[in-house]
């Protein structure tokens, strides 16, 4: 029923025209201090909760930001999390505004935000796709870039989401497979999401969209590569037949599935903050065993470029770290027994590399 083509989906009539390719601003990324001095110097503490994916900032307020430290904010990696947060709805739209233009999920009623309510269906179920993982409406021509979720209300247990970063997870693949699937693109559709909210009682505003992304993208300001995968979105590959795509996407399915070493489980608390990357990070809230009505956030998102890769211009997360370390070894070996900023250095000593922003 929910993907059925009924009465009620065929004399719908969207009231929104579809949107237009548009090219952003600069990303606020751009003006930040590499080292993000002054975000971590604002924080009493900053923990990695995983080694791929995930940054707690403690003992600081979102909405007490600096632009200076807005701009920082977006360089953490993949997603950012803050507990405790006193932000008003007010702020948080400000806050999204200083990355861009916010961007309006079809779905959504408020044109400034999205209220993400629990869900409590067994996502085993047919046609249950709202667990499923995702960035957030990548069909659209401008699919957003940064989205901050706050939590107003949540349950004493469930209802998690899970973060997953697409730049380790294409770091992960073979390199034929890498090289195989940065020639590809996907199809990215919203049918099934439409069709589903109008069956469901919803009115979305714009009707259905179908577009095609590269399925490895580069990201505009790191330069690093990343799958553009959406299981939920994604419907096939371009140029590909339907038993080729149903392959790839399968096995794309189970490599996105087995990455746990690549993810970070969050555990919301009222009052709690994510703060992402949608181009580099896939995400999927847990549905189940909980009521529903304990669970309340709002989201704002804004709009990013079209996705694009360059192969001149991006390298994988391991081509990084090989480039940097034959560049730390380099400038260190150059340094060695000369003084920096007053000191003598030798063989034995490590040389801070960040600071000297080789990158």
């Amino acid at each position: 029923m929910a993907l059925d083509i009924t009465p009620a989906v065929l004399a719908y009539v969207p009231p929104d025209a579809p949107l237009e390719q548009f090219e952003p601003a600069r990303d606020r990324a751009f003006f930040a201090d590499p080292n993000k001095t002054s975000l971590l110097a604002g924080a009493s503490s900053a923990e990695d909760l995983t080694p791929y994916i995930g940054t707690e900032l403690k003992g600081i307020q979102v909405s007490q930001l600096t632009d200076a430290q807005r701009d920082e904010l977006a360089l953490l990696r993949g997603v950012v999390f803050f507990r405790d947060q006193d932000i008003t709805l007010e702020l948080q739209h400000a806050l999204a505004a200083h990355y861009g233009k916010q961007d309006r999920d079809p779905n959504q009623q408020d044109p400034r935000h999205v209220t993400i309510l629990g869900h409590d269906f067994n996502i085993r179920a047919k046609d249950q796709a709202g667990a499923a993982y995702h960035g957030d409406h990548s069909y659209e021509v401008n699919p957003p870039s940064y989205t901050l979720l706050r939590m107003i209300r949540t349950p004493e247990s469930g209802g998690d989401t899970i973060f997953t970063s697409q730049v380790a997870l294409f770091d992960k693949l073979s390199p034929t497979f890498q090289k195989t699937f940065e020639g590809l693109y996907g199809i990215h559709s919203s049918q099934k999401s439409y069709l589903a909210s109008i069956n469901g009682g919803g009115k979305p505003h714009r009707a259905p969209i179908v577009t095609e992304h590269p399925l490895v993208r580069t990201h505009p300001v790191t330069h690093l590569k990343s799958l553009n995968y959406n299981p939920l979105f994604v419907t096939g590959i371009k140029g590909l037949n339907d038993k080729e795509s149903f392959h790839i996407l399968n096995f794309l399915y189970d490599h996105l599935h087995a990455a746990d070493d690549l993810t970070v489980r969050w555990k919301w608390t009222p009052g709690s903050i994510a703060f992402w990357d949608n181009r580099a990070v896939v995400h999927r809230a847990v549905p189940g065993g909980y009521d529903p009505s304990t669970r309340e956030g709002k989201r704002t998102a804004v709009f990013g470029e079209r996705p694009f890769f360059d192969p001149s211009t991006s390298e994988s997360l391991t081509e990084r770290k090989e480039r940097l370390g034959k560049e730390r070894l380099n400038v260190e070996g150059k340094l060695n027994g000369k003084v920096v900023n007053g000191a003598h250095l030798n063989g034995n000593q490590m040389l801070d590399f960040d600071k000297l922003n080789v990158v």
